[in-house]
């Protein structure tokens, strides 16, 4: 990855280079000329965050109210190394009771109980029992989810249960 970084950040260097040569020789106003260095430089800024999402990287995003649990891979705190720890969840979103084209990964702050749910629910899937995932309090309104953020709850309170069997259709 780190090849591919210096390799974006020198081809970013070299074209916003050519910009400014070619804003120099323009007979346009200041003005125009530095609005249009930012707007390249924006761009570049967010087409660097938008290539790390679609490279795999977990995404630090909310979790979906209903989701299907694919993998997940626990890391633990560490003292010794000053690791805080994470769980990291590959999931299919749910929206409105269909599945998402992709799943997606996520990353969560390492939790114990957490950790014990996730454990829990792994096992159960590879025993072949697919695993769906509900968060608590994920149908909430957006204004209150935002009301709890203010007041410091942070609770992810996962709920795992096994897919129910489809209903097979009378003969």
């Amino acid at each position: 990855m780190t090849e591919t970084l210096l390799l974006l950040v020198l081809a970013y260097t070299a074209m916003v280079a050519l910009l400014v040569l070619a804003l120099i020789s323009s007979h346009w106003s200041v003005i125009a000329k530095l609005m249009l260095l930012v707007l390249a430089s924006g761009l570049y800024w967010g087409s660097y965050l938008g290539w790390k999402d679609s490279q795999g990287w977990p995404a630090s995003v909310e979790v979906p109210d209903k989701f299907l649990l694919h993998f997940a891979v626990i890391e633990e705190p560490d003292d010794s190394d000053g690791t805080e720890g994470a769980i990291y969840l590959w999931l299919t979103d749910l929206y409105k009771d269909q599945l998402a084209p992709e799943p997606r990964a996520y990353q969560l702050p390492y939790d114990q109980e957490l950790h014990a749910r996730v454990e829990s629910a792994m096992r159960r899937a590879k025993a072949g029992n697919l695993q769906l995932g509900i968060k608590a309090g994920g149908d909430d309104l957006p204004e209150v989810k935002r009301f709890r953020q203010q007041l410091g709850e942070h609770p992810l309170d996962l709920e795992f249960v096994a897919v129910p069997d489809p209903s097979l259709p009378e003969k």
